[in-house]
């Protein structure tokens, strides 16, 4: 019998603290969340934990979402996964007669009968089953189904077209209309955090926010403990305000330091979700790039230079201000903190400092330019010559892992152009600290610029084609330095196919309209 009950009692504990996790969003700075509800009676289906924002925000595909209604599944241990067939189980839900495809069909039709409106988010620490078609169709990006993917235009034989018959049969519809519709929404955010991370989570946010963070060691989790309580009291949505007096009435709150209106502004710049989902609740203002790309990949190559630098270019302008300092968070490709800093120009004189995610936590890199003649920059450099009657340049940049090779192939096969690539390579070694601080990437950017403008007079009148793996802060940084560069075009690896070679175009520079900027004045 207590082995039965112990995963009931840690699935409930994950749910709390998954709730917990998400009403401490209200205390953000600069939140957009308006309440937060816990098993909300009025939602039959995905009730488990609910945030409703105080204004419509855009996420993945630029819908307009105006709540999330998470289902948290909680499993002990990773013995079974996510597939097309598990969805359409009720077995899978420890459900007798309704699936969860069904469940999110009954709050589809309630809450988003358009597919829109809204977002019916599943939360499990299991995975999609890498063999089963379902792997293909849940993006890394916010979980979304690739609809482009699943409705690709193949009859009801194909691969897909079997998991569209499965799934409208299963749920008693007409066509692929009706299934699309029923399917926008829904989001599946495997691999959640361990019931352990989890709560080392909630305890980073309880501490940084204010409230008391739990014990190590403590056997009683006051916040589990609290929210079930309020459930039994028939109080389960709060605001701000209510739950900071609730807090402060059972001593679980000590508050926090005041802003003195003089601290920096947060803005940010997202073109994927993972890792930036509450990127809106921790920043004052923010350019969402999120719907231009499929995973990673750009839907449409034209997107590059025909939204996404514009879009950067103004998100950039409108914050370059006199007097007014900026910390830019960049949870986005390389090539975007690369155009940010573009924009940018070094002698700008606009104070925007990028934020850089590391280990342990986010860091505002702010280089000190006097001590950069004393640092050790530790490029390892080389050239590859390929004997070409062409005169651009390739540069290879290794910093947080080495892409030389994979340079070489996309060089060789597309860009006959190339007479040569300079190689360069972080010392003494690579890996995501490679780069110690704001100082030593500044010092870093520095060499690396002054060698590209040592090229000949025929190579500085040509094309200079960047590939790097690096810190986003540190390619923000090196983004300042490039208007010497001359002509000048990104690239972006393809991560989903991981194939030799596998780079796609991106930006190029300069840009038909000047992108340096001016600071605006107020």
């Amino acid at each position: 019998m207590a082995n039965a009950i112990i995963p009931r009692q840690q699935g409930d504990d994950y749910q709390a603290r998954f709730f917990w996790l998400q009403a401490c969003r209200l205390f953000q700075p600069h939140t957009k969340v308006a309440r937060v509800g816990f098993e909300l009676s009025r939602v039959k289906s995905f009730d488990d934990v609910v945030v409703i924002y105080n204004e419509p925000l855009c996420f993945e595909r630029g819908d307009k979402v105006g709540a999330d209604y998470f289902q948290v599944k909680f499993h002990m241990s990773q013995a079974g996964a996510f597939t097309c067939d598990t969805l359409i189980d009720p077995r899978f839900i420890n459900a007798t007669s309704v699936s969860l495809l069904q469940r999110l069909y009954d709050a589809q039709r309630v809450f988003a009968p358009d597919g829109i409106g809204c977002r019916f988010i599943i939360v499990s620490p299991w995975v999609t089953h890498p063999d089963d078609p379902l792997a293909k169709l849940v993006s890394n990006n916010g979980g979304e189904l690739r609809l482009n993917i699943l409705f690709d235009g193949t009859t009801d034989g194909s691969m897909m077209g079997k998991v569209r018959k499965k799934w409208r049969e299963h749920l008693g519809l007409v066509d692929d209309t009706e299934l699309a519709a029923v399917l926008r929404p829904l989001r599946i955010f495997e691999k959640s955090p361990t019931l352990v991370g989890l709560s080392e989570d909630l305890n980073k946010q309880l501490d940084s926010l204010g409230f008391i963070p739990v014990e190590a060691g403590r056997a009683v989790h006051p916040y589990d403990d609290l929210i079930k309580k309020l459930l039994a009291q028939g109080s389960n949505e709060f605001s701000r305000d209510e739950l900071h007096e609730i807090a402060r009435r059972e001593q679980l709150w000590r508050g926090r330091n005041r802003d003195n209106g003089k601290d920096p502004a947060p803005i940010g710049i997202r073109s994927f979700m993972r890792w930036a989902e509450h990127m809106e609740d921790e920043t004052e203002d923010m350019l969402c790039l999120v719907r231009h790309f499929d995973n990673r990949n750009i839907r449409d190559q034209e997107l590059w230079q025909g939204a996404v630098l514009p879009e950067v270019l103004g998100f950039m302008s409108k914050h370059a201000k006199p007097g007014r300092t900026a910390h830019l968070m960049l949870d986005a490709h390389a090539s975007i903190a690369f155009t940010a800093g573009y924009c940018l120009e070094s002698k700008s004189g606009a104070d925007i400092v990028p934020i850089q995610r590391t280990r342990t936590g986010l860091q505002v890199w702010r280089p000190d330019p006097a001590a950069t003649s004393c640092i050790g920059a530790g490029w390892s450099y080389s050239d590859q010559e390929l004997q070409t009657e062409g005169h651009d340049v390739a540069v290879a940049l290794s910093v947080t892992h080495d892409v030389l090779e994979d340079v070489k192939d996309f060089v060789l096969q597309e860009l006959p152009q190339v007479n040569r690539i300079m190689a360069f390579c972080v010392e003494p070694r690579l890996g995501p600290a490679s780069v110690r601080d704001a100082t030593h990437a500044l010092a870093l950017t520095q060499e690396l610029a002054a060698k590209l403008k040592a090229r000949t007079r025929e190579e500085r009148s040509a094309r200079l084609h960047i590939f790097a793996a690096a810190p986003n802060a540190f390619t923000f940084l090196l983004g300042q330095l490039a208007k010497g560069f001359g002509p000048c075009t990104m690239y972006e690896y393809d991560f989903e196919t991981n194939a030799p070679g596998a780079y796609q175009a991106s930006v190029s520079f300069p840009p038909q309209r000047e992108a340096q900027i001016t600071p605006i004045s107020v």
